[in-house]
């Protein structure tokens, strides 16, 4: 996951809201936007969930209930 485009404390904001949304895993701080401008981001809240090669599997799920949703789809085995 990335978090971008915090003013104030970054790493805290971000410690903040996976804690209250119950995200584990790694998350990337985009403190300066590069990343979120080289993906095209177009603001906030928008999620973008990359796989541990550093592709990205979704984008633009913004509610704890989407981003769950999103995450088991990209969990599931093949069937």
């Amino acid at each position: 996951m990335v978090n971008v485009w915090e003013h104030v404390n970054p790493r805290k904001e971000a410690l903040h809201f996976c804690e209250i949304h119950s995200i584990n895993g790694p998350v990337l701080l985009d403190e300066t936007g590069d990343y979120a401008r080289q993906v095209g981001l177009p603001g906030v809240p928008w999620n973008i969930v990359v796989n541990k090669k550093g592709i990205v599997q979704a984008v633009g799920a913004t509610t704890p209930d989407e981003v769950r949703a999103t995450l088991t789809k990209l969990l599931l085995p093949f069937g």
